[in-house]
């Protein structure tokens, strides 16, 4: 188990030891009187991971009696689900603490969950007592009953992928006037080629093109997983992205909390080539949503440009300016004396 943990980047401490308050603990499960079994209320303020937890208007304190762990900071994909307390540190009772004890306060991490890049969830916690029938239902003495039921009710849909799943639908995309985007390739025979594992190389089919400076709306139903069904989600710090190797445009999506539906308008950048639409959304304890459409921009036509550009009259200027001294200088030369 400590090989798997560390692989995910959790390093437990030491055999032995154990996580000791003596200034928050629980005196009534406390038999050993050795200010082992703590309260913490130092959880990650995230619905999409505790729920009714957080929602709850004072959560309880949750008790555990166990080992600890630390996860390295530069690790992004863990979350720290519950910390210690400013007075909380890890020990081995039965050994003295020579210069430091394993580590303390906020380092000393109690539960912790790491989501992988493939939306895969575990939580790690060093306490078994933490998910007992004992601790549900422990009645605190400072009154009413511990938080770990919720705490743990909560944590396990996280975990088991039931809360914080999010999934996107009908991505669509069109000129603002809602006709759609060209389509320059279309899909046909080519007896001419060989048989390949690769048809057509270098030619994309059923290719979707834009023209450069076309007003363009894409938009996306974004769903949530939510007590057993699929709810419309809403987010204002949702972005997409219109990117060639880096983002060109850059938007911030408007979103209806009715259907779930997120639209982006813009114009498209006065460059030309191959662009995806791009949205890669990733929040603590929401699975990471990511999804991603190609399509071409071109340049104006010959026949789309302007007759006269205001920005040319210059070189029209200049170009005229040299026939007419031609023509004045043909004059001069010829009939003068």
């Amino acid at each position: 188990m400590r090989q798997f943990a560390a692989s995910c980047g959790v390093e437990f401490d030491k055999k032995n030891t154990e996580v000791i308050d003596h200034f928050s603990y629980e005196p009534s499960v406390d038999k050993r009187m050795l200010h082992t079994t703590i309260l913490s209320k130092k959880f990650v303020p995230s619905e999409a991971i505790l729920g009714e937890y957080i929602a709850s208007a004072k959560p309880a304190p949750v008790l555990y009696r166990g080992i600890g762990h630390v996860v390295d900071d530069d690790n992004v994909l863990a979350v720290k689900i519950l910390q210690g307390n400013p007075t909380t540190y890890s020990s081995n009772l039965g050994k003295p603490i020579d210069d430091h004890p394993e580590n303390a306060g906020a380092d000393t991490l109690l539960v912790t969950a790491l989501q992988a890049r493939n939306n895969a969830r575990v939580v790690f916690s060093g306490s078994i007592d933490m998910f007992s029938n004992e601790f549900f239902l422990t009645t605190l003495s400072s009154g009413g009953l511990a938080g770990n039921e919720l705490f743990c009710s909560e944590l396990s849909k996280w975990v088991f992928g039931e809360a914080g799943v999010l999934r996107f639908r009908d991505v669509t995309h069109s000129k603002s006037d809602g006709t759609p985007p060209d389509i320059i390739l279309h899909e046909k025979d080519r007896p001419d080629l060989p048989q390949t594992l690769f048809p057509d190389p270098e030619i994309t089919r059923n290719s979707l093109v834009y023209r450069i400076k076309d007003d363009i709306v894409y938009s996306m139903i974004v769903e949530l997983y939510e007590d057993g069904q699929w709810k419309p989600f809403s987010a204002d710090d949702m972005q997409m992205e219109f990117v060639m190797l880096d983002p060109y445009v850059r938007k911030t999506m408007t979103s209806d909390p009715n259907t779930g539906k997120f639209v982006a308008a813009f114009t498209a950048p006065d460059d030309y080539g191959v662009f995806k639409f791009r949205v890669l959304y990733r929040r603590v304890g929401y699975s990471v949503l990511h999804a991603e459409t190609t399509v071409s921009i071109r340049p104006f036509k010959h026949n789309e440009y302007e007759r006269f550009i205001p920005s040319a009259y210059p070189y029209y200027t200049s170009a005229f300016s040299v026939m007419t001294g031609f023509f004045v200088f043909s004059l001069f030369f010829l009939f003068s004396d």
